[in-house]
């Protein structure tokens, strides 16, 4: 380090540093850098992060120090970059905070979802097809009942049988569904 950089006060030295002094920068750094890691630190409380934004401020410094005005106070603009990189930091941290917990909630919330609308598919799959292998006549009295919603009447009305015989064509189908979908369903709902 040049002794005689280490004689003069900052406004000289950031004069020399506009020209390309690199002693000039290395007497920035030794003077500064202890400074600015305490205020850093305070901050941000760890060292790893408190080093870098000190060693980004002074990155800064050299890469901008042709630029600098003339009437740029030194611990001022270094310490205005230290606290701007510090903010940064916190906010990022507190998005990245956010991001994650969302990202915990989205991926336990979105395999709840996945996870019931598979069980409702597969449901819905065995459901049809014990309902396809329904005696056809029983097959168009239930589906004629779930899912076009008519009444016991209008089952009759339609297929030109009696309502008792809907009737009784719409119990025997529950119960053969319950029968045949019963072990399905419990075996279904143990394994998913």
């Amino acid at each position: 380090m040049d002794a005689d950089c280490a004689k003069l006060n900052d406004e000289s030295l950031l004069l020399k540093l506009r020209s390309g002094d690199s002693a000039s920068f290395a007497e920035i750094y030794q003077r500064y850098w202890p400074i600015l890691f305490r205020h850093a630190f305070r901050m941000l409380k760890n060292d790893n992060e408190a080093e870098d934004v000190v060693q980004d401020t002074f990155t800064k410094l050299w890469k901008a120090a042709p630029e600098l005005p003339t009437d740029t106070i030194l611990a001022a603009y270094l310490y205005t970059i230290v606290r701007n990189q510090v903010l940064n930091i916190i906010a990022r941290s507190s998005v990245q905070a956010s991001y994650r917990t969302d990202l915990k909630k989205f991926m336990v919330d979105g395999y709840e979802l996945t996870d019931h609308l598979t069980r409702e598919r597969i449901l819905s799959k065995l459901i049809e097809d014990e309902i396809q292998n329904l005696p056809s006549r029983m097959r168009e009295v239930f589906e004629l009942k779930r899912k076009q919603h008519l009444s016991y009447k209008e089952i009759a009305d339609v297929m030109e049988i009696s309502e008792l015989t809907v009737k009784t064509q719409m119990n025997k189908a529950i119960t053969i569904l319950r029968k045949k979908l019963g072990n399905h369903i419990a075996l279904f709902f143990t394994i998913l």
